[in-house]
C-alpha cells in the first residue's frame, strides 16, 4: 500500500501480484476492495494496480477540479511513479470513463484496454442535470441518499448489496460531489475508442440494470475492432459476481 502526492491530493493505491501490469479502477463511490476478489485469483499471473480515485476510498480530493481528465492525468502520474511506460486499463462504470479519458490524452501509454459495464457515451441533458441535482444534494444531506438509490441497482446479490452501500455511504462527501460534476460534463468518447489500435475489450452484464440499453450493441457495430463481451445472468459488478470470469478474460489483454 502506497501513497502519490498530486494536486495537493493523497493518492492511495495497491499493487498485488506480479508479471505485466494491470490498472483496475473502480466505479462511482466504491474503492479499490472490489477488485480483491479477482486479484486474489491471478496475483501470479499479473501486476494489478489498484489506485482509489481522487476523493474516494482512501484517496483524498486535493485541488478537484470536476473532471475526468484530471483524474485520467492522476493514473499518468501513478505510472510515473511507478516507472511503467505503457499499461492495460480496466475501468468499471465511472473507471471506464475514466480510462476513456486516459485513452484520448495518453494513447501512447496504453498496452489495452477494458470497459468493465461501462459504455462510451456522454450523459444526456436529462441525466446530466440529475447529477447535478444529486451533487448539489450531497452538500447539504451527505452521501447516504446515494447510497440508497445506487446499491440496489449494482447487482441481484443481497450480499454483495450490503457490502457496496457500506462503502458507498464512507465516500468522502465533497469527493461524491467533484466525480458526479465529472460524470455529469462527460464527452462522448465512442471515436476514441474506436481510433485505438491496441486490444480492447467491453464487457456486459446481461442483467446489468444500470447500464443504458443498447450501449453493447453501440460499441459493437462502431468499433469492429472492439471485443465485446455479455455475461449471461451477471448484473453491474462482475468483478464481485463472477471474478473468475472477469478476471480470466482481462488476462487476455
Amino acid at each position: 500500500m502506497a501513497i502519490i502526492k498530486v494536486d495537493r491530493a493523497c493518492l492511495f493505491y495497491e499493487v498485488v501480484g506480479s508479471g505485466k501490469p494491470i490498472i483496475l479502477i473502480h466505479g462511482l463511490g466504491l474503492n479499490h476492495t472490489i477488485w480483491k476478489p479477482l486479484t486474489k485469483l491471478f496475483s501470479n499471473e499479473r501486476q494489478f494496480i489498484l489506485p482509489d480515485v481522487r476523493g474516494q476510498g482512501r484517496s483524498t480530493l486535493g485541488d478537484g477540479n470536476g473532471s475526468l481528465g484530471q483524474m485520467a492525468g492522476d493514473l499518468a502520474r501513478l505510472l510515473d511513479e511507478l516507472k511503467i511506460d505503457k499499461v492495460v486499463l480496466a475501468g468499471h462504470s465511472m473507471g471506464g470513463y475514466i480510462a476513456l479519458d486516459f485513452a484520448a490524452k495518453y494513447a501512447d501509454r496504453l498496452a489495452g484496454l477494458a470497459l468493465v459495464t461501462s459504455n462510451t457515451r456522454a450523459d444526456s441533458p436529462e441525466k446530466q442535470r440529475g447529477r447535478l441535482i444529486d451533487a448539489g444534494l450531497i452538500n447539504d444531506l451527505g452521501v447516504s441518499f446515494i447510497a440508497e438509490a445506487m446499491a440496489p441497482d449494482l447487482t441481484r446479490n443481497k450480499a454483495i448489496v450490503t457490502r457496496m452501500h457500506k462503502i458507498i455511504e464512507k465516500t468522502d462527501p465533497r469527493g461524491m460531489n467533484n466525480v458526479l460534476k465529472a460524470i455529469a460534463y462527460r464527452q462522448n468518447r465512442l471515436e476514441v475508442l474506436s481510433n485505438l489500435v491496441v486490444p480492447c475489450m467491453a464487457i456486459f452484464g446481461s442483467d446489468d440494470q444500470i447500464a443504458p440499453k443498447g450501449v453493447d450493441i453501440e460499441i459493437e457495430q462502431a468499433c469492429p475492432r472492439v471485443k465485446v463481451i455479455r455475461l449471461p445472468g451477471v448484473g453491474h459488478t462482475p468483478m464481485l459476481e463472477v471474478p473468475l470470469a472477469l478476471g480470466a478474460l482481462l488476462l487476455t489483454l
